[in-house]
């Protein structure tokens, strides 16, 4: 039945009689059955007495590990366990576009807190502190928000134009909603959607790093150079891919 204080809640010891560090051979010796106005604890008094009828073994105890619904297993599942210690929550729709195949971490990390807003941009840094210049370090037209910086900014649109326009075609777009769709649109080739995913967490991550340098009084790097090195990484991932043996 699993770990009883689970089932029974710290009540349970109480009215069960049963101490907390009471192990099963002890509650198998010196327990009397009780009745209850509870029906879980009279299922608890009839498993104690179904284990007295059996009687207990002298083999060694064992540990098992609670996996999907309360079964309890002797291997260990990092997966399952994960899911038995966390607050479980529906998928959003943008997940598989975050978190695929064949992904950089880092990237994928940067694109998240891109998309839970959690990025420290110059409208977020401005309800923290007073005084801090907001305005987007690129165009220094507008205030940097998280839609402006992707990709509305004129220095961001060449970046993820370069990258994507062939590919999108007539579904090309700079509006962030419309983008995140993209994401997820499975009316698209395998390849071009792996693509449209990879160049997009690219861009957001090089933009971000772009971003900060020139906050910290780095080099600027000029859009067309970026693109550049960004259309080569995104080469070599895929030539990194077949030598994997994923020739898709």
């Amino acid at each position: 039945m699993g770990r009883l204080i689970d089932y029974t809640g710290q009540r349970g010891c109480i009215d069960m009689g049963i101490t907390i560090q009471s192990s099963l051979a002890e509650v198998i010796a010196t327990h009397k059955r009780r009745r209850h106005r509870v029906e879980n604890l009279n299922k608890i008094e009839a498993e104690i007495d179904a284990i007295k009828t059996k009687g207990l073994t002298h083999e060694r105890d064992v540990v098992l590990w609670k996996g999907k619904g309360d079964r309890y297993k002797t291997k260990f599942s990092t997966n399952e366990t994960w899911d038995a210690i966390r607050e479980a929550r529906p998928c959003m729709e943008w997940c598989e576009g975050i978190w695929f195949l064949h992904a950089t971490p880092k990237h994928s990390f940067i694109s998240w807190l891109a998309i839970k807003n959690r990025l420290a941009t110059g409208d977020r840094m401005l309800t923290w502190q007073n005084g801090v210049d907001p305005s987007c370090v690129f165009c220094t037209q507008q205030i940097e928000d998280r839609d402006h910086l992707f990709f509305k900014c004129c220095y961001a649109e060449e970046i993820w134009s370069g990258l994507s326009r062939k590919i999108l075609g007539q579904k090309f777009t700079t509006s962030w909603s419309d983008v995140l769709r993209i994401l997820t649109d499975k009316s698209l080739r395998r390849v071009d959607l792996f693509l449209v995913r990879y160049t997009f967490q690219l861009a957001i991550y090089s933009i971000w790093r772009e971003r900060n340098s020139r906050r910290h009084g780095e080099t600027p790097i000029p859009p067309l150079q970026l693109l550049q090195t960004l259309d080569k990484q995104v080469r070599n991932r895929i030539s990194s891919i077949r030598k994997q043996g994923d020739r898709r």
